[in-house]
């Protein structure tokens, strides 16, 4: 074997056929394991079983059925006998045994190394603009790099010690094919202890030495700055490189550090335009709106279909028909046939746990979508948006040394950086205490004041809607129920459910008495109401905090309208308020409806000290006449 000792051709043998094996199965199981990701149900299942069934089989069994199919005589042999290569006994089938043995490891590395990375970072990386080529090489590739060297090595050593197949396949032909398993079982079979022993102690150091080397990179890998790595240096050195070769007309880079959103001291005018027939399980996504609001909220329950619209309108999910306009661009008509990439749609992303690239810090993070500026251009945009979040001075940090509070701050700045025509935020802090909540809406608050950049807002939390939204989209069951200025949708609702997802406790089934006088069927009592009501409602409604308990004594007898004797069932104290459930005393019964009234706890202190029963007080200006929804009652 060129000139090597012969008694020491087991050990090249298998060092160049593992080599060699390991070459192929590296980025063939790393294509293979993305394909296998993409998969679902019984897709995944059956290809799963194909790809992986030489890690159960015996080995034998797997060389016999390759011996069948690549001898002399099988389909694929018969067919290359024809231009004079034989396949079987060769060293060319050690190299396919090793190869058929190790690829199965190969893809079930890269398959768990793959499942470990969050999937939302790729989607925000098309959000900022990156091609698939830069995401597979500055996302994906880094952050699998320990689970993909951990397939090598494994790899290595499974190929290293692979039998059975190639006993099959290629023969125990000495100085050929008879690698180091293959040289041990000749050694036992002759007789030659000390031989097999030779050849076994060297098959454990070579494996000993492959976990080695993976024991090595984790542990360099857990005890380098966080994030660094050797692929990103790379490719932002190529990146330092490359730009002058691009497009001169970026639109990033003839814009500066200016707003699209807020030139010239003028804003620029926002419209959005949807019109969406979208399948979604039990029910169809159905919406149709136009809003011109820079601060849309988007109001719902949990499942009502609000990241499913912003899935669509950010071009992560594909609905069935419809069209979305932005500013008068066609992002996607399906009669048109038109379906912009997320990458092209000048959509900022901002996604519940913030989705920072944790291989990157703060300045790269930010600077992600950048990458045609000049080095010097770009570093300048990063400390401007830096500084707009005021975390200039972090831009050195990686997101694991942030606090949640920070990430979002630079979360925020990134998606800003790119200067997008609008700004999704889907949900952005559910995952905060109460306080933190509060600061970071503010903050929100404040930072689109300044960029003036359009945002739209998913949330189910009424008091964020409300505070950081000119406009609500109150959506149920994939269909809008409200749309309108944040005021009217609060104080004047007109449907039932939209009343509920507005913060209002007390509702009531409503019996026409009079064009002026309802019966509330759930109180048990008679509202006066104003001239001109619409007598098809349904229900009433009215928010604990409208609602007033006075002291029977301070009120003149007999009771006006719309006052009514009660008492107190029970109280629910807090720190600042207190929420107290009452019945009225005139028409007590198993069915009536405890009605709940908000109370400031100075005035329930003093309340608390007078005799019951008190004076329930309805201001009938705070009354709402609502419609129930098609197939609600409650």
């Amino acid at each position: 074997m060129n000139g090597a000792s012969p008694e020491l051709s087991p050990l090249w043998l298998s060092l160049r056929s593992a080599s060699l094996a390991v070459l192929l199965v590296a980025p063939l199981g790393f294509v293979c394991a993305r394909r296998l990701r993409q998969l679902r149900g019984w897709q995944r299942g059956l290809a799963e079983l194909a790809v992986l069934s030489p890690l159960v089989l015996p080995p034998t069994v797997v060389g016999f059925i390759l011996l069948q199919l690549l001898g002399r005589y099988g389909p694929i042999g018969g067919l290359l006998n024809r231009f004079g290569f034989e396949m079987v006994f060769s060293w060319q089938a050690t190299v396919l045994s090793s190869v058929v043995a190790a690829f199965p490891l190969m893809v079930r590395s890269s398959l768990a190394a793959l499942e470990q990375i969050d999937g939302s970072l790729p989607q925000v990386a098309r959000s900022l603009g990156a091609s698939e080529g830069r995401i597979l090489r500055q996302i994906i590739l880094p952050l699998a790099m320990p689970g993909l060297v951990a397939g090598v090595s494994l790899s290595f050593a499974r190929a290293l010690g692979e039998f059975g197949t190639t006993l099959m396949l290629a023969g125990n032909i000495p100085g050929q094919t008879q690698t180091l398993p293959l040289a041990i079982f000749a050694a036992v079979d002759a007789g030659e202890a000390g031989q097999a022993w030779f050849w076994t102690l060297l098959v454990l150091l070579l494996n000993g030495c492959c976990l080695l080397v993976m024991q090595l990179f984790e542990i360099r890998a857990n005890h380098r700055p966080p994030g660094r790595n050797r692929l990103w240096g790379l490719g932002r050195h190529l990146g330092r490189v490359a730009w002058t070769l691009r497009r001169q007309a970026s639109p990033l880079g003839s814009q500066g550090t200016s707003s699209k959103n807020h030139q010239g001291g003028q804003t620029v005018p926002f419209l959005l335009e949807v019109d969406l027939n979208h399948q979604l399980g039990p029910f169809a996504l159905q919406l149709a709106f136009s809003s011109s609001s820079r601060r849309l909220g988007i109001l719902g329950a949990s499942g009502a279909g609000k990241s499913q619209l912003l899935r669509c309108l950010a071009g992560l999910e594909t609905p069935q028909r419809g069209r979305i306009e932005l500013n008068g661009r066609v992002l996607f008509d399906s009669e048109r046939k038109i379906n912009l990439p997320l990458q092209r749609r000048r959509i900022g992303l901002v996604v519940q746990h913030y989705a920072l690239f944790p291989h990157l810090n703060v300045a790269e993070n930010v600077g992600f979508s950048l990458s045609t500026l000049p080095p010097e251009q770009r570093q300048e945009r990063v400390r401007h948006q830096l500084e707009r979040v005021g975390l200039r001075e972090l831009g050195h940090r990686y997101p694991s040394q942030l606090s949640g509070g920070q990430q979002q701050r630079i979360a925020l700045a990134r998606a800003l950086a790119s200067e997008p025509d609008l700004l999704l935020l889907d949900e952005p802090f559910s995952a905060q205490d109460t306080y933190l909540r509060r600061q970071l809406q503010q903050q929100l608050a404040d930072l689109l004041q300044v960029c003036q950049v359009p945002a739209l807002l998913v949330t189910h939390d009424l008091e964020e809607a409300y505070r950081l939204s000119d406009d609500l989209l109150v959506i149920d069951q994939g269909k809008i129920l409200a749309h309108g200025p944040k005021h009217e949708v609060f104080d004047q609702p007109q449907n039932l459910e939209v009343a509920r997802l507005s913060g209002c406790k007390n509702f009531s089934r409503v019996r026409p008495l009079s064009p002026t006088t309802l019966w509330a069927l759930d109180w048990q009592l008679e509202i006066h109401c104003p001239e001109g009501m619409d007598t098809e409602i349904s229900h009433v409604g009215i928010r604990a905090n409208h609602f007033k308990l006075v002291p029977a004594d301070q009120i003149p007898q007999p009771l006006t309208s719309n006052q009514w004797l009660c008492q107190l069932i029970k109280a629910s104290e807090g720190p600042f308020q207190v929420s107290a459930y009452v019945v009225l005393n005139d028409h007590p019964g198993p069915n009536q409806q405890p009605i709940q009234v908000e109370v400031r706890r100075a005035e329930w202190q003093q309340l608390c000290a007078r005799r019951q029963p008190w004076v329930l007080q309805l201001p009938v200006k705070q009354l709402m006449l609502l419609h129930c929804s098609a197939g609600k009652t409650r």
